[in-house]
């Protein structure tokens, strides 16, 4: 039996995408109001496995996702092993800024 040991930031990000995850299956606008998600996001994440979140968080590392970078649905895509460097080289830049 292997035993994961995740980052303060790790943990919050897995902590946070479950939390959304649960919700978006109970209720999509609220959900998505709450944590300023989008249509594109809200959809993707919802599709992901407990599984899918586990790999995100630990490829990604100890960079945070939250509040929802504009990239999220790429870095989501982006094979696990990629999605890392993806989020160091690609500063995040809230919904916000992006409008």
């Amino acid at each position: 039996m292997s035993r994961v040991t995740l980052t303060d930031v790790e943990w919050i990000n897995l902590n946070v995408l479950v939390v959304i995850r649960a919700g978006l299956q109970y209720d999509l606008a609220s959900t998505c109001c709450r944590y300023g998600l989008d249509t594109v996001q809200a959809n993707h994440l919802r599709e992901l496995s407990l599984d899918e979140l586990w790999s995100l968080v630990i490829h990604i590392g100890d960079t945070t996702l939250f509040p929802p970078r504009a990239d999220l649905v790429t870095l989501l895509s982006t094979p696990r092993a990629l999605a890392g460097p993806m989020a160091i080289v690609h500063p995040p830049m809230s919904m916000a800024g992006r409008r």
